[in-house]
């Protein structure tokens, strides 16, 4: 197996690049770096793993005929954890409710991540970026919720591995005994993700979303446990892409 990184450059997303780089070198594996005007010419084998951000990392697995995986960012098992309304709707909805004065959290669905950024809509000024996207787009919404902290909880073959701040006030922890059940809940998630938790002003631990291990962001993560979860979501696609053929 070689592990294919896009080279780093002064983008905050390079850390997450740098600890892939350290963790797959500590397992020993061959790490080959990659700019990103080169990857539609790197030459990919079987078992080969591409880093490098969702896009880049989808680009490889296409190129590698692998079937690219998309999850719910809270999938049905988790909606008890949600603490808000969550449902799909359109970027034409988005609009009328927002020009009527609503404020709405939405973000694109899995199929189409890099449409635009999710974030809270309350003005027309924040639809402005999005006037590109056509009115029938499909989206995620949700009710707006305000969160005091937000940690990250890393999962590899079902077993909670670490668990990081990434923003807030790290000092409000969320309940433990909400992150167990979430998790074990959650009991067919992929072989490798992170399950993103945040507490209310009201105290209350809540999901905000699953991220997929397939190209996921480090936050702090040990570089050697970095690598081990994107290896089991990659050799998990295989299988998954195999078993469909």
């Amino acid at each position: 197996m070689t592990v294919h990184i896009l080279k780093p450059d002064d983008h905050v997303f390079s850390l997450n690049r740098v600890s892939a780089r350290m963790g797959f070198l500590s397992l020993g594996e061959e790490v080959r770096m990659f700019t990103p005007d080169s990857l539609d010419t790197l030459e990919l084998n079987e078992g080969d793993i591409v880093v490098g951000g969702v896009g880049f990392a989808q680009r490889g697995m296409r190129k590698l005929g692998l079937t690219v995986p998309m999850i719910e960012s809270i999938p049905d098992q988790l909606m008890p954890f949600a603490g808000r309304r969550i449902w799909q709707s359109t970027m034409k909805e988005l609009r009328a409710r927002v020009s009527a004065g609503e404020t709405i959290f939405a973000k694109p669905r899995p199929d189409s991540l890099k449409s635009f950024t999710g974030q809270l809509f309350s003005s027309f000024r924040d639809l402005i970026p999005t006037a590109h996207i056509p009115d029938e787009e499909p989206i995620d919404c949700a009710e707006p919720i305000t969160l005091m902290s937000e940690y990250r909880c890393f999962v590899i073959r079902g077993d909670m591995i670490d668990l990081r701040p990434y923003k807030g006030d790290a000092l409000i922890f969320p309940d433990p005994e909400v992150i167990r059940s979430a998790v074990n809940a959650y009991s067919d998630g992929p072989m490798g993700y992170a399950l993103d938790f945040g507490v209310t002003e009201g105290g209350r631990t809540v999901v905000v979303e699953v991220n997929d291990g397939y190209a996921i962001g480090a936050y702090g993560l040990a570089p050697i446990h970095y690598a081990n979860l994107i290896t089991a979501r990659w050799d998990e696609i295989r299988k998954d892409t195999q078993s469909t053929r």
